[in-house]
């Protein structure tokens, strides 16, 4: 069929009504009658040593894994020679560049694999995964499944093929497709079934099903605003009526019109406050709404395909996705809490752990983190590669890192202990490849692998005193916010850099976790971002929180938007007296602790919120005009602390903590990670660090920096509470395991 000939089946399942061209291809091809094919491999996610923990064939595994965009076998096999035994490689349904952001420009250099409708062309998807067994023949494979419709599949569903307003071209499947979703979740099914019959069927352990601009589980939006086409506006009225169960009467209260009459906002509309930066709830709900289904578009479609997989694989194979990137704040990213409920998906992506790590491990799922760490090798793509980039749109300062090799090794260390002492994990990501053609990095990798190993078997549980409490669903209040303009919050990304910095361990969690969630050792909590508060939450945070002598420290507007907007609601739920401005620019503050002044730059903030004269029991800082913004409320049982001018410095979060009866492991304002087994330090200076711990116990150096990565020897220090440690060099990791 030609692709203008296409249009004729608008809305077919090509899976249905091609059953000679599809189903026949497939019976023919794939399937043996009689005989869907075996493995005798299977993978599993179990809770093992307080933490959630890959098990193959029932063994634990500490799942590192090595993934090139553009890969090269001598790359695979020097991975495999160094202790790595799981790898990743890309495998397209479609033919575009999932970096759609850059206007085609970017060449994928890549075939795709669902061909034609009925076409399916395994050679392609063979091919890549023998390139890595034939070097690392004990391998497993974890490939990313890239599942973003082909140029012809949308030529034959234009009214389900994604549209922008401004012009309405089309840019791959619109997540609100049904058959889109069938058809590919089938095409899912026979590739599953075409691993369990090939040579390979036992090294296979899994997917990560990508999907989406940048393949991160994302709409698409390189064209402009979208999705606008056919197929959406219908699921969008479908969802508001399940939404408002069919309350055709309230909806029209609500919105001031029919559900027949709605239609999805446009794109001036989606960005357009009314309260500072923040929607009205009772004027925008249309558009928070709008925001939310988006989201839960692309957690149907996720989990339907996840869903796919598992089936076909009887629950032998992992699954696994892009998810959770609260920080970098995208907007289709804003219902972690639904997803995280999903028995369809075991492991959820993100990069620079910038997500909720404890919720992921609370709800039983592992954490890969994206290790895309660049290093001092680094080149251009259109350097290495220029038919991949002939236009020299990634010569950008961000894909290399300068320094040196030391200073390299130092932030690989720093990333992969992290992992370790947060019982998560990670891909080892050669992004353009080259980035670790080295043999000290790759002597570096041999021994992460034998301590990951080794951690396996290590207790995993918490020893934070601290909590933070992230809430994604305020973040879609906040109007002026764009997939392609991440952070427009700027301080987030700030705030949770001097939280890093307190010289505590602390454990993030979403907000939907705080109804069953144990915080009796809690003594701080850190309420990041909570702008939006239900009568429900703020009874739930009352009850829960608000008792046992502990600190609740506040950013910015917390419950600023109940059933109203108003800033009323703040003052009640923290119990000072506050006003307010519709703006404010950046201004210095100055913050006068018993421990000394701090001086720091103030985000910018609409609506700007201050503390009246003597609103506060006491006021820690003030503006450079004389507005206070830090301050505190001590009541019988707890204290609220208010800072509604971030950045908050880490010195003035370490100092009530330290009141608090935190236990402060480092005072230096370095980077500390530790659970009941391990400690990571990163220096932000160097000279000697006092390290104090809650218990007595020997520490046991890995990775020593000066005796070369690969020796594998150890330094053991002994049993104490106090330790005096000595960094060379900004940047240095120091590592330890507990012998207590």
């Amino acid at each position: 069929m030609s692709t203008g000939g296409g249009a004729l089946f608008t809305g077919m399942n090509l899976l249905g009504m091609e059953k000679e061209g599809f189903e026949g291809n497939i019976r023919r091809n794939l399937v043996r009658e009689g005989n869907i094919g075996k493995s005798s491999t299977s993978c599993h996610l179990k809770q093992y040593m307080g933490k959630p923990t890959v098990f193959i064939n029932d063994e634990p595994c500490f799942p590192t894994a090595y993934l090139s965009h553009f890969p090269q076998q001598f790359r695979y096999k020097n991975m495999y020679e160094h202790g790595t035994k799981i790898f990743g490689c890309y495998v397209s349904l479609g033919d575009r560049f999932p970096g759609f952001y850059k206007n085609q420009k970017v060449r994928l250099n890549k075939h795709n694999i669902w061909i034609a409708p009925g076409k399916i062309d395994f050679d392609i998807m063979d091919a890549s995964i023998n390139e890595i067994l034939e070097v690392a023949p004990d391998a497993y494979i974890l490939p990313r499944i890239s599942c973003n419709s082909p140029s012809w599949w949308d030529s034959f569903h234009p009214a389900d093929t994604c549209r922008t307003y401004e012009t309405g071209l089309p840019q791959c499947q619109s997540f609100s497709s049904q058959i889109w979703r069938e058809e590919t979740a089938e095409v899912l099914r026979k590739i599953v079934q075409h691993v369990y019959r090939s040579t390979y069927a036992d090294r296979f352990i899994g997917m990560h099903i990508c999907v989406g601009e940048t393949n991160e589980s994302v709409h698409l939006g390189w064209l402009g605003d979208t999705d606008y086409s056919i197929v959406a506006e219908a699921r969008f009225k479908e969802w508001l009526l399940q939404k408002y169960n069919n309350d055709r009467e309230l909806i029209q209260n609500y919105f001031g019109k029919s559900i027949e009459q709605i239609s999805i906002p446009l794109p001036v509309e989606r960005e357009k406050p009314e309260f500072g930066n923040f929607f009205d709830p009772e004027k925008s709900r249309l558009n928070i709404d709008y925001r939310f289904f988006r989201c839960d578009e692309i957690i149907d479609s996720i989990e339907f395909l996840c869903r796919a997989v598992k089936e076909e694989s009887h629950g032998n194979l992992l699954t696994g996705t892009f998810y959770g990137h609260t920080f970098t704040q995208w907007l289709d990213h804003m219902n972690f809490s639904r997803f995280l409920k999903s028995p369809y998906v075991d492991f959820f992506t993100s990069t620079t752990f910038r997500t909720e790590i404890d919720s992921i491990k609370k709800a039983n799922k592992l954490f890969y983190n994206e290790g895309d760490e660049k290093t001092c090798l680094g080149k251009w793509i259109s350097e290495m590669r220029p038919e991949i980039d002939p236009y020299h749109v990634y010569d950008l300062p961000i894909w290399k890192r300068p320094g040196t090799l030391d200073q390299t090794l130092e932030h690989l260390k720093s990333e992969f202990t992290h992992a370790i002492c947060t019982g998560t994990t990670l891909y080892w990501y050669d992004l353009w490849g080259g980035w670790y053609d080295h043999e000290r990095i790759l002597k570096f990798f041999s021994e992460a692998q034998k301590v990951a190993d080794e951690s396996i078997h290590k207790s995993g549980d918490s020893l934070a005193e601290v909590c933070v409490i992230v809430d994604e669903k305020s973040i879609p209040y906040f109007a002026p916010l764009k997939r392609q303009r991440v952070s427009n919050i700027p301080w987030l990304n700030y705030q949770k850099a001097q939280i890093d910095k307190i010289g505590t361990p602390y454990d993030i969690y979403l907000l939907e976790d705080l109804k069953n969630l144990d915080i009796s050792g809690y003594k701080m909590m850190i309420f990041f971002n909570s702008f939006v508060l239900s009568s429900q939450d703020r009874d739930l945070i009352s009850r829960k929180c608000m008792s046992g002598g502990r600190t609740l420290l506040w950013l910015y507007a917390p419950g600023l938007i109940g059933d109203k907007i108003s800033v009323d609601n703040v003052s009640s739920l923290v119990g000072m007296q506050l006003g307010y401005e519709d703006k404010k620019e950046a201004s210095d503050i100055i913050i006068d602790l018993p421990t000394g002044k701090l001086k720091y730059k103030g985000s910018a903030a609409s609506p700007f919120i201050y503390i009246k004269s003597g609103g506060a029991s006491n006021i820690y800082g003030h503006t450079n005009d004389g507005f206070a913004i830090f301050g505190e409320n001590r009541m019988k049982d707890y204290s609220n602390i208010l800072a509604c001018y971030p950045t908050l410095p880490w010195q003035a979060i370490q100092h009530f903590a330290l009141e608090a009866g935190v236990n402060i492991y480092n005072n230096n304002g370095d980077v500390l990670y530790c659970n009941q087994s391990y400690l990571s330090i990163k220096a932000s200076s160097p000279g000697k660090k006092i390290i104090s711990l809650p218990f007595q116990a020997s520490l046991i150096e890995l990775m020593v920096p000066n005796k070369g990565y690969g020796s594998g020897e150890r330094i053991t220090l002994k049993p104490d509470k106090t330790f005096e440690i000595e960094f060379s060099s900004s940047g240095e990791t120091r590592f330890f395991r507990f012998d207590n």
